[in-house]
């Protein structure tokens, strides 16, 4: 009995201190208050979240406003203005920018992106001032002085006129010569072309994307000169001996037409395959081969099988790649062996 007294008294005293509309109005406070607290949250984590990505990845040069916009001006632009050489920015005027070059250092656990990146400039532009084609776009060294210019733009070789090179690539002839700093051009003639970059697959060369390792395993034999296993004499090597199991699937670097298909008293089994802008990549020693003469080929594929025919002291790929019919080292356009 006095447990249940109690009880109906603690009852009498929540319906006279705390009625019905107490609980009422405080849930729907608690539900209010909720909501601001999470809406606050989320507004603070997008402000956090958008200035740590701004910081990380926006890098602006001093003159980054003009950086690029040469393209996307147009001639006719040009040609109205073309005794100022200046284009409009927001109410404002931009002059056209002297190409300017500086040189960095590289430190230790520098790429060429990263420094690139660190400098506001497009990686095609970077890799095309400081590598031929590529070549070594995935290899520098502590010390190596690295050209950054002050806008982005590509070297391009005069073919025939300058109005013809121009035309091509969508840039009046006397932008081109304000920014290089010249009064007139002549064909073979080299220069910097402001906000024009490769395409296609010549980007991919430049920047070392374009190529894939044709097969796993591990690097026997570089390119350049080494001790003929066989005479014991100092030979060049114009390949890369990459050691694999007999039977190990061999893919093609990129895509390609099978120029030949056959069998060489040195490289054994072998393909040789035809790819854009000049390359063509070699595959020798091979076991068997799974493609045939006039084939398309895509990268990747599977061509053939690692084998140890020909002149080989055991089972290996013989790998080459050529430019234009002469061999390039791969080590550096390429960026490993998968």
């Amino acid at each position: 009995m006095t447990l249940l007294n109690t009880s109906i008294n603690l009852s009498g005293v929540m319906r006279k201190y705390f009625p019905k509309t107490f609980w009422k109005y405080s849930l729907k406070t608690i539900i209010i208050c909720g909501f601001i607290f999470i809406s606050a949250a989320i507004i603070i984590f997008v402000g956090l979240r958008i200035f740590s990505e701004r910081k990380k990845y926006l890098f602006y040069t001093r003159n980054w406003a003009s950086v690029s916009l040469i393209r996307a001006i147009g001639k006719d632009n040009y040609e109205r203005n073309e005794k100022k050489f200046s284009v409009s920015i927001g109410g404002g005027s931009v002059s056209l920018l002297p190409l300017d070059i500086k040189r960095y250092l590289v430190k230790p656990g520098d790429t060429l992106s990263e420094i690139a990146h660190r400098f506001g400039m497009d990686l095609d532009t970077v890799a095309s001032l400081n590598r031929e084609w590529g070549s070594g776009v995935h290899l520098i060294t502590i010390g190596e002085e690295i050209k950054i210019p002050n806008q982005d733009g590509i070297y391009i070789r005069l073919e025939k006129s300058l109005e013809e090179t121009c035309a091509r690539n969508s840039i009046p002839p006397e932008v081109v010569l304000q920014v290089n700093r010249v009064e007139s051009a002549a064909p073979d003639m080299e220069l910097f072309f402001p906000g024009v970059q490769h395409t296609g697959i010549e980007r991919s060369v430049v920047i070392g994307t374009a190529f894939l390792w044709p097969v796993r395993g591990y690097i026997t034999s570089g390119y350049g000169y080494r001790r003929d296993p066989f005479t014991g004499k100092i030979k060049f090597h114009r390949g890369t001996d990459i050691g694999a199991p007999v039977g190990t699937i061999i893919r093609s670097t990129l895509d390609g037409l099978v120029l030949s298909v056959g069998h060489d008293p040195m490289f054994g089994k072998y393909i040789l395959i035809k790819h854009q802008i000049g390359y063509t990549s070699l595959y020798g020693h091979l076991d068997s081969t799974l493609v045939k003469k006039s084939d398309w080929v895509r990268r990747g594929q599977r061509i053939g099988l690692v084998g140890s025919t020909g002149t080989s002291t055991g089972p290996h790929l013989h790998f080459e790649l050529r430019k234009n019919g002469v061999p390039i080292n791969t080590a550096g356009l390429i960026t490993g062996i998968y």
